[in-house]
C-alpha cells in the first residue's frame, strides 16, 4: 500500500472538487508584467506544478485596486482588461487536471504606490509610513474586492482566496491589534470591531459572486507576537467567518513585520509543521475544510497531519519550487526521486539581491521560473557526455544529461562524489538531502561514475566524447600570513581535501590531518557521510577550545556556527563589512542570528597581520587587536580555475565549464549552470 495514499483522497471546498489534498500556496514570484498582466512565464510556472499533480494551485496576490501596486511585477484583478490573461492561465492549469484560484487582496500598508491602513504604521518591505483610511473610504474598497472576485469567476477560476493573515496588507492589518489603533466602528478595541471589515468584505464578495463560488480565507491562527492575536481569538472568530461565507480556512501563523518575513518563510531551524497544532485547534470549531501551511517539507509529516486529522489539506510552496513533480512522484511510489527544499532562502534572496526588478528562483531546481524559456534542444541521436568533477554542478549535469537520454561518464579524482557539497552538508545539515538525492539519481539513471580518476586531455579524448562538461570546482586561495605554517593553523584547502578523502598533498601539511590521511583506508573515505562526521565531531574534534576562523564567505560562517554548536568559543574574523556577502540578506541574517544566539563573535573589517602560538594579531582600521586562539582556520577565498577547461577546448564538439570553476556561485549557481549546459546538449527524441 502506498504510505502517502491519504494525501490522494479527493476533497471538496464548497463545490470545488480537488483530486487530492495537496495545494500550492500563493508565492510572490514577480513573474507578472510591469502592467500587472499575466505573462507566459507565470503561466508556464503554474502549468508545471499542475502537471506535477497538485490538486489546487493558488496564484500569487492579485491587487483588487489597479492603482495599488504590491510588488514591482505583481498581478491585478482590478480591471476587466486583466481577465483574458487570467483566463489563459486557468485554461492551461485545468488542462493538467488541477484546480486553481487567485489570492485577492488590497496591499494596504504594503502598497508601493499609496500605502493606506487602519492606522499609521510603517511597512517593513518599503520602510514607508501609510495613511490612515477614513471610514467613508472603506465602502469603495469592499466593492473593489467584490468586483475582483467577479472577474476571477469570469476568468474561469474555481474559487478565490482572501488574504487576512500576518497583520499584513489591508484586511490582515485591520484584523490585528498590532496595527489597528482606530477608535471607530472598525477600530482595534475589540475582536468584533477589528473583524468587521473582513466579515463585511466576505459578505460583499459572496453577494457579488454567488454563494456557490468557493472562498478560502488565509489567516494567522496565532500571530505569535506582542499585542498580536491569540489562538483563542481565532477560534472565536472562525465560526463567524464560516457563517459569513468562508468555505475553507487556510491556517498560517506569525506576522510580517520584518522585511525578510522571518515568521512566514522560515529557516531550517524552525520546527517542521509549526502551524499544525494551531490548525488542529481551529479545525475543532468549524465544519469547513482546514488547510495548513508552514514547513511541511517532509511528505511523511504531511501525510501524518492528514491521517491524524490536524488538517484536511496540506499546502506546499517551496517544496513545489524544488520539485514540481512531487505529488506525482509520491502517488507513483517514487519517494526516493523527490528533490527536497533545503530552506536555503534563495527563493526570497533571489528577489532581494536586485531590488524592485528581481524574479524568484530556486537553488536546487534550475528550471523553476524558467519553464517558459529553458528547455533541452531536441536531438536525433544519443550522445556520449563526459562530465569532469562530481560535485554539485557535475552531479546535476550528469543527472540531467542521463535523464535526457545520453550516455554519461562522470570522472571524479577523489574516492567519492559530492565535492564541496560534502563540506556544506557536514557543517549545515539541511544541505544533506541534496547530496543524497544527486548521488542516488546518477546511480538510478545509469551514469558511469569513475572515482579516483584524474582527467587530462589525452584521457578525455580517449573516451571519444560528443560533449564535455568541466565541473572541477574552485581553487581556494589562502593569503600568506606570518605564522600560517604553525601546527595549530589549518588552511581551508587542507580541510576540504581531508573531508573529500583526497589524501594526496595532506601528508606533512599538518600532523593530525597527515596522520588521518595515512592511517584511514580508502573504503573509509568512500563510505563516509556528513552525518558520520557530525556524529564524530560531537565526541572529538581536532580543534582547541578557542577557535578563530578567518574568512569572508558563507562557508566560513557556516563552519563558525558548526564549531560553536559543538562547544567551541568561535570568533569569525572577516575583512568584509559583514560576512557571507556571497548570499542574500535573508539567508545571511538567519545564519548570523543563529551564530549570535549561540554566543559566537564576529569581527568585521579586520585584517590578519600575524599568527603566534597563542593569539591572532589583527588590525581594525588604525587599531591593532589581539585575539587568543588555540586553533586557527584560514578559510581562504574560492577563485575560478579554468586550467582544465582551457586544456580541453576542442576535445569535443561541445565543451562547457560550469560551477565554481567559473567563479563561486554556491549551490544555486552550480545547479543553474548545469541546467543550461544540459539543455544545450539536448534531449533525445522520445525521452520524457
Amino acid at each position: 500500500m502506498n504510505p502517502f495514499s491519504a494525501l490522494f483522497q479527493p476533497v471538496s471546498i464548497g463545490n470545488m472538487q480537488l483530486r487530492n489534498r495537496i495545494a500550492m500556496s500563493a508565492m510572490t514570484t514577480n513573474y507578472g508584467s510591469a502592467d500587472f498582466e499575466v505573462t507566459e512565464r507565470l503561466i508556464a510556472f503554474h502549468e508545471a506544478r499542475a502537471r506535477g499533480g497538485a490538486g489546487l494551485l493558488t496564484v500569487e496576490m492579485c491587487s483588487v485596486d489597479v492603482a495599488q501596486r504590491y510588488q514591482p511585477q505583481a498581478l491585478s484583478l482590478g480591471d476587466d482588461r486583466f481577465i483574458a490573461g487570467h483566463r489563459e492561465l486557468v485554461r492551461r492549469v485545468h488542462a493538467q487536471g488541477s484546480c486553481v484560484q487567485p489570492q485577492i487582496s488590497h496591499p494596504g500598508p504594503e502598497s508601493m504606490t499609496d500605502p493606506v491602513g487602519p492606522s499609521v504604521c510603517v511597512a517593513a518591505g518599503t520602510g514607508w509610513p501609510c495613511r490612515a483610511l477614513a471610514e467613508q473610504e472603506l465602502e469603495p474598497i469592499m466593492e473593489q474586492y467584490a468586483a475582483a472576485a467577479v472577474r476571477a469567476r469570469e476568468a474561469g477560476y474555481d474559487g478565490v482566496e482572501l488574504h487576512a493573515a500576518h497583520a499584513y496588507m489591508l484586511l490582515g492589518s485591520f484584523l490585528s491589534p498590532q496595527r489597528n489603533r482606530r477608535d471607530d466602528g472598525y477600530g482595534g478595541q475589540t475582536l468584533e470591531t477589528r473583524s468587521r471589515l473582513l466579515l463585511e468584505t466576505i459578505a460583499r464578495i459572496k453577494r457579488a459572486t454567488g454563494a456557490d463560488f468557493p472562498l478560502t480565507l488565509r489567516i494567522s491562527g496565532h500571530e505569535g507576537s506582542f499585542d498580536g492575536r491569540e489562538l483563542t481569538e481565532t477560534q472565536r472568530l472562525a465560526p463567524k467567518l464560516v457563517a459569513a461565507g468562508v468555505d475553507c480556512l487556510q491556517i498560517s501563523g506569525g506576522v510580517s513585520h520584518d522585511r525578510l518575513v522571518g515568521q512566514i518563510v522560515c529557516g531550517a531551524d524552525t520546527a517542521d509543521g509549526h502551524n499544525t497544532a494551531v490548525a488542529a485547534a481551529v479545525r475543532q470549531v468549524v465544519s469547513v475544510p482546514v488547510m495548513v501551511v508552514g514547513r511541511l517539507h517532509s511528505p511523511e509529516l504531511s501525510v501524518q497531519v492528514v491521517n491524524e486529522g490536524r488538517a484536511d489539506i496540506v499546502m506546499w510552496a517551496r517544496p513545489l519550487l524544488a520539485d514540481p513533480e512531487l505529488p506525482e512522484k509520491l502517488r507513483n511510489g517514487r519517494r526516493a526521486e523527490v528533490r527536497e527544499c533545503l530552506s536555503c532562502q534563495n527563493c526570497i534572496d533571489s528577489m532581494l539581491l536586485a531590488p524592485f526588478d528581481a524574479n524568484m528562483h530556486c537553488a536546487v531546481n534550475g528550471f523553476s521560473g524558467r519553464e517558459h524559456s529553458l528547455r533541452p534542444v531536441p536531438v536525433e541521436r544519443r550522445k556520449r557526455v563526459v562530465v569532469i568533477g562530481a560535485g554539485t554542478a557535475g552531479l546535476e549535469a550528469a543527472r540531467q544529461c542521463a535523464g535526457n537520454g545520453h550516455e554519461v561518464i562522470l570522472l571524479e579524482r577523489g574516492p567519492r562524489s559530492g565535492g564541496s557539497l560534502f563540506l556544506a552538508a557536514t557543517v549545515h545539515g539541511a544541505n544533506e538531502p541534496l547530496l543524497h538525492y544527486l548521488r542516488a539519481e546518477v546511480q538510478r539513471l545509469g551514469v558511469d561514475l569513475r572515482l579516483n580518476t584524474c582527467a587530462d586531455r589525452a584521457g578525455v579524448s580517449a573516451l571519444a566524447p560528443d560533449a564535455v562538461i568541466v565541473a572541477t570546482g574552485a581553487r581556494v586561495a589562502v593569503a600568506d600570513v606570518p605564522g600560517g605554517e604553525l601546527p595549530h593553523v589549518l588552511q581551508g584547502p587542507v580541510l576540504r581535501q581531508a573531508l573529500a578523502g583526497r589524501r594526496q598533498g595532506l601528508v606533512g601539511r599538518e600532523p593530525l590531518w597527515g596522520w588521518l590521511a595515512r592511517c584511514l583506508p580508502a573504503p573509509f573515505w568512500r563510505h563516509l557521510q556528513p552525518r558520520h562526521v557530525r556524529a564524530l565531531a560531537r565526541r572529538w574534534l581536532p580543534f582547541g577550545k578557542r577557535v578563530c576562523i578567518v574568512g569572508d564567505d558563507l562557508v566560513a560562517l557556516e563552519l563558525a556556527e558548526f564549531l560553536q554548536r559543538l562547544g567551541r568559543r568561535v570568533t569569525l574574523l572577516t575583512q568584509a563589512p559583514v560576512p557571507a556577502l556571497d548570499v542574500g540578506p535573508k539567508r545571511r541574517q538567519e545564519q548570523l542570528a543563529r551564530f549570535d544566539r549561540l554566543g559566537g563573535q564576529v569581527l568585521a573589517e579586520c585584517a590578519v597581520r600575524a599568527i603566534t602560538a597563542v593569539e591572532v594579531i589583527f588590525r581594525c582600521g588604525e587599531r591593532e587587536g589581539r585575539l587568543g586562539a588555540d586553533s586557527v582556520v584560514l578559510a581562504g577565498t574560492p577563485c575560478s580555475d579554468a586550467t582544465l577547461a582551457s586544456a580541453l577546448q576542442g576535445a569535443a564538439a561541445q565543451v562547457f565549464s560550469i560551477g565554481d570553476c567559473t567563479g563561486p556561485g554556491l549551490i544555486a549557481g552550480a545547479v543553474v549552470d548545469a541546467t543550461h549546459a544540459a539543455c544545450a546538449i539536448g534531449r533525445v527524441y522520445g525521452e520524457s
